[in-house]
């Protein structure tokens, strides 16, 4: 919590702790059970995973396996652990400790489960079995040939937990979290701070930062003071306009990079008459996303018309965009209505976060704009906000008609965005990621058949099927693929905006003391 004097001015913060100004709060930090951004930022720096990324690059490297082999049949895979490493309790990181992690993912009813919401529990259902062969050794069991089981351990859900800490604090370890990452978590208290220490521990060695403190700002315009008078070292999710104006503040530099994102309009197929494809297709018609881009964007981002980026191998480079035509979209919703026989204008409500995301850091204001775009074809909108952590629970459990969502990479590669956001394995009420409710068989083989092809060319080719069909069918309106951008104070060196956007902190250090 900042302290503050009694003019109202903050105090100075301690020397050597880095205050990092977000958007908004964590929803909890057992890496199971969370699919938000927020969470997602503080639990990379509390957790290591079996296989990471390299710092500046997407490239898969050694992170708490030294090293890992794979049978000729694909379906064995086994990791040599490092030697020494403990959690922040002081309990050893060992194959038992793996195989708690992983069964905790795949197990039913796993007695260390607390929460029947484990979003990402599709990606690992392909684990037939996980067990210790030596105190330092995991054998991981496949059902089938894995193309993307590699890279799915180097996703945050897959962030190796102290079995003792889950045991001891059960359903209250999502804010008792025990990890081994470069941090250790040492307190939260809600809408004012979170607060991690240096593991001096680590085993790629003590980070340089003392202490980092999380802080909730939710109002940009706040951040961006805060910022500019060395309250807070780094500010994520700004809005386009505010970050082009703080390039030119002394005493604050800019990071970007090509963002592996899409913004998107989601459009629920189980709720009638957005069950019509004339209707999804007169939603898309009707959106001039190259204005969006310029009012939401301020043009910091590029129009989508896949969920898959460009940035990423497997977009599909031959698809041809919709054009914002609203004539063409009064057309299609004028006939859709004549035939199913329902009333314009019709009333729908429109599901929009509070606080701002990479790819879409002003909902407020894109929400309006949809609303103004859509009315021109007889859909009146209602917008319903929520926090950000509800907004996704609801969505997941089908309340929305309309939604404004998005997708940032887990794991650069397709799989992470087309199986994820539209496959019908991840339609479910306890945290399924395809908030369309889209389901197409053809689609679903196709995604399937992408998992097990180890020919790269071969999996290009069955994702790039997959999008035509995708596209064809208009479950959702892809609006935007982002650069992620975010500002800091120039005396905080050290940190390197990674291409997934995952903020890991280890790095970081001070040119100079903090003010």
């Amino acid at each position: 919590m900042f302290a503050v004097c009694g003019c109202g001015r903050p105090l100075p913060q301690p020397q050597n702790v880095l205050v990092y100004g977000r958007g908004g709060e964590s929803d909890q930090l057992d890496p199971i059970h969370v699919d938000t951004g927020e969470s997602v930022k503080v639990i990379v720096n509390l957790y290591d995973t079996l296989i990471a990324y390299a710092d500046d690059s997407t490239q898969l490297v050694p992170g708490l396996a030294t090293s890992w082999k794979v049978s000729d049949d694909g379906l064995t895979w086994t990791f040599q652990l490092r030697e020494g490493v403990r959690f922040h309790d002081g309990t050893p990181c060992d194959a038992d400790a793996v195989v708690f992690t992983f069964e905790r993912l795949i197990v039913p009813n796993h007695p260390g489960v607390f929460d029947p919401l484990i979003p990402y529990a599709p990606d690992f259902a392909t684990i037939a079995e996980v067990k210790a062969v030596a105190p330092l050794v995991v054998e991981f069991r496949l059902k089938e040939p894995s193309a993307v089981f590699e890279a799915n351990l180097a996703m945050f859900p897959a962030s190796i937990v102290s079995p003792t800490a889950v045991k001891r604090h059960g359903r209250s370890f999502g804010v008792n979290p025990v990890g081994t990452g470069p941090f250790k978590f040492v307190r939260w208290v809600r809408q004012q701070e979170l607060v991690l220490e240096a593991n001096a521990e680590h085993w790629r060695g003590r980070p340089q930062i003392d202490r980092v403190v999380f802080v909730p700002v939710k109002e940009p315009a706040v951040r961006v003071k805060q910022l500019d008078r060395g309250e807070i070292h780094l500010a994520d999710d700004l809005p386009p306009a505010e970050l082009d104006a703080l390039a030119s503040h002394p005493g604050i530099r800019l990071q970007e990079v090509p963002g592996i994102n899409i913004g998107y309009l989601a459009i629920n197929a189980d709720k009638p008459p957005l069950d019509n494809l004339q209707v999804r297709e007169a939603i898309w018609h009707a959106i001039n996303k190259a204005r969006f881009i310029d009012v939401c964007y301020a043009g910091h981002a590029q129009a989508a018309l896949t969920p898959v980026p460009p940035t990423l191998w497997g977009s599909h480079p031959g698809l041809k965009d919709r054009a914002f035509d609203v004539a063409k979209a009064k057309a299609l919703i004028e006939q859709a209505a004549s035939e199913a026989s329902f009333q314009l204008p019709l009333t729908l409500d429109l599901f929009v976060m509070a606080t701002p995301r990479p790819y879409l850091q002003q909902p407020q204001e894109a929400a309006a704009f949809i609303k103004e775009q859509l009315r021109a074809i007889g859909l009146e909108l209602r917008i319903v906000t929520s926090e950000t952590s509800l907004h996704f629970k609801r969505l997941t459990g089908g309340e929305h008609q309309l939604a404004l969502a998005g997708w940032s990479s887990d794991n650069t590669d397709p799989d992470n965005f087309l199986y994820q956001l539209l496959d019908s394995d991840n339609i479910n009420d306890r945290g399924g990621n395809n908030i369309c409710r889209y389901r197409n068989a053809t689609v679903h083989e196709l995604l399937l058949a992408a998992k097990r092809e180890r020919d790269l060319d071969r999996r290009k080719e069955l994702y790039f099927q997959a999008q035509e069909q995708i596209f064809a069918d208009a479950p959702m309106v892809p609006l935007v693929h982002t650069t992620t951008r975010i500002a800091q104070r120039v005396e905080l060196q050290g940190y390197r905006l990674h291409p997934t956007a995952l903020a890991w902190l280890r790095e970081a250090h001070f040119l100079r003391a903090a003010p």
